[in-house]
């Protein structure tokens, strides 16, 4: 992996071929590679071949970076190497370097198809491979038909029903970790992710602490409350991550297109090249819909995911003075006596 045989030790974290060239371009003879385990306001916790350091952080990584630090006078993130994949939601960095995102979905509780979709258009736009996890399968007499619902909204995503209690899906899980690749839980708080690490992790880690759900909103009590980096036994990196209450797509135009492959290809054969596969005249979408190759809901959800990602792209003047028309359109209406009957 390295020339210096020191290094290896960084191997268990992801250390690989192409963070040593991206270290060696950057790195000065006093400085150490380290990757960033957790981040608490101008300071984080970087792990390095000597072992785990406090360090300031005169830049301001996210938990997963690799990064160049400083021992002397006193530890410091001096550098970041490029990401080459990053978890973001609405302009947060949640995750860096990442090849995995588990997109988490409880079935403890009714299943959220919409909120699946947004989760998976942000694990497609971080440039990492999306995988869905079904948690508490043994909740429910239906995991196997729930799972196959999700596989059809999942287009070309691995979908995997796991019991903490059995074992279920454990395995498989661990497959798409090993031998040293890097992964991110993504999921509502309650969706079971803490209790699945300790799971994977094989004993209780005290910075996963697990809680009882709450009963009617079915969130955690005392889960996951920031980001954490670690190492799994048998190889594999996790990054676990607080729960999430919404999942906003601020620029994920790419993973928009990644998530929905079946509705952008159809749409290719549009009549217009600016259709909203709507009403349009000469709609393949729409066609393709009313024949039954695209599943109406999937497509609708596509259409909703669209028309917020243009509205998240407005400039503010555009946005301010839609906001005053309304304003307009709603004192006039107000003025407009009422017909008598």
């Amino acid at each position: 992996m390295s020339a210096d045989p020191s290094f290896d030790a960084l191997v268990p974290l992801g250390w690989n071929d192409r963070v040593a060239a991206l270290y060696a371009t950057v790195a000065e003879p006093h400085h150490q590679p380290a990757r960033v385990g957790r981040v608490d306001r101008d300071r984080c916790t970087v792990r390095t071949a000597s072992g785990q350091l406090r360090a300031a952080a005169n830049v301001l990584p996210t938990t997963g970076d690799w990064v160049v630090v400083a021992v002397e006078p006193r530890p410091a993130v001096d550098a970041i190497l490029p990401r080459w994949s990053a978890l973001e939601r609405e302009g947060q960095l949640l995750a860096a370097d990442i090849d995995v995102v588990f997109v988490v979905a409880s079935l403890d509780r009714p299943l959220n198809l919409n909120r699946i979709e947004r989760e998976l258009v942000l694990a497609w736009d971080s440039g990492a491979r999306p995988v869905v996890i079904l948690t508490k399968a043994d909740a429910t007499p239906e995991a196997e038909l729930l799972a196959k619902t999700v596989t059809a909204r999942a287009v070309g995503v691995d979908v995997i029903l796991s019991s903490a209690t059995s074992g279920l899906g454990v395995d498989e899980v661990l497959s798409h970790l090993r031998p040293n690749r890097t992964a991110v839980l993504l999921g509502p708080s309650g969706a079971g992710k803490s209790t699945l690490v300790n799971r994977l992790l094989s004993e209780e880690d005290p910075a996963q602490a697990t809680g009882d759900v709450r009963e009617g909103d079915h969130k955690g009590r005392h889960t996951t409350s920031s980001r954490h980096l670690l190492v799994i036994p048998g190889g594999g990196v996790l990054i676990d991550t607080p729960g999430l209450r919404s999942v906003g797509l601020t620029g994920a135009e790419g993973g928009v297109a990644l998530a929905f492959p079946d509705v952008e290809e159809i749409g290719e054969g549009c009549r217009f090249r600016d259709c909203r596969h709507t009403n349009e005249p000469g709609c393949a979408v729409v066609a393709a819909v009313e024949d039954g190759r695209l599943d109406r809901d999937r497509v609708a959800s596509y259409r909703k995911l669209q028309g917020e990602l243009e509205e998240s792209v407005k400039e503010p003047w555009a946005k301010a003075a839609e906001s005053q028309q309304g304003r307009i359109v709603h004192r006039a209406m107000k003025k407009t006596p009422k017909k008598k009957r």
